[in-house]
């Protein structure tokens, strides 16, 4: 099985690769501007993208270009080689604010019309906040980071907004279920289906590491939502946030020896 993934350095698609690999496939990975190889793909995993929302303030026309032009571009060669198309969404597409949201909700009007005009294979993973250990950025990393630092960490408004927090591990092994066709294709929210406020998350990382984080209070560069927690999630059996961030920690403390 030819297996295409698209992103494949990244936080997300390097975890794919080596759960890919894992399971005995041989997937071909590349990443913005490189050149698709020129062979028949049995399956698109296009995680490929521009993913910091604050910066499509200031790079509009890029967040299309490497956003929703190479979404088309993967969609199109999933329908000339009638391959099964994989797309990351996002929990922010309900009222784009951004351009990073802008084109990922345009990229599932377009996978919805070549659903019905040509009859695609694709499957949409709406994906909420999506952590791990190789993690560099996100409010899990970044809290974590903090209490071992010492360093000031930055809270976007009053932290009371709730978010779902799913291990990279969980995705992977829902995104290998597509492949191996025990989930059919369609639209799914990724996510634990619980939510956590920032506050609560900040409380779990002291608990956890045992070490007090200094907040700085900043007002949001963006609108955000009050809530946003996956509904009906194919996720079985998540790993619990608290193991989450005890593997972040170990990995950061012997990364900061």
């Amino acid at each position: 099985m030819n297996i295409l993934v698209t992103g494949s350095k990244g936080f997300i698609g390097t975890q794919l690769m080596e759960d890919l690999q894992k399971a005995g496939y041989a997937p071909v990975g590349v990443d913005i501007g490189d050149k698709i190889p020129e062979i028949k793909f049995d399956a698109i995993l296009h995680f490929g993208a521009r993913t910091l929302i604050r910066n499509s303030l200031n790079h509009p026309y890029e967040y299309f270009e490497d956003g929703l032009a190479l979404t088309m571009k993967c969609l199109e060669l999933a329908r000339k080689t009638d391959a099964m198309f994989l797309f990351p969404s996002s929990g922010s597409t309900a009222e784009p604010s951004n351009a990073y949201s802008m084109s990922k909700k345009h990229g599932t009007e377009w996978i919805n019309l070549y659903r019905n005009l040509y009859g695609t294979r694709a499957t949409i993973f709406r994906l909420f906040n999506i952590y791990g250990t190789n993690a560099r950025k996100g409010a899990v990393y970044l809290f974590s980071k903090a209490a071992l630092t010492g360093e000031k960490a930055i809270r976007f408004g009053d932290g009371t907004h709730v978010r779902d927090y799913l291990n990279v591990s969980d995705l992977s092994k829902a995104v290998i279920k597509v492949v191996n066709g025990k989930l059919t294709p369609g639209d799914y929210e990724l996510g634990t289906g619980k939510g956590v406020s920032v506050n609560q998350l900040i409380q779990m990382v002291e608990q956890i590491s045992g070490k007090k984080i200094e907040i700085e209070e900043k007002p949001f560069i963006l609108e955000e939502a009050d809530k946003l927690v996956a509904k009906n999630s194919p996720v079985e059996n998540p790993i619990p946030l608290e193991e989450g961030i005890r593997n972040i920690l170990k990995k950061l403390e012997s990364e900061l020896k």
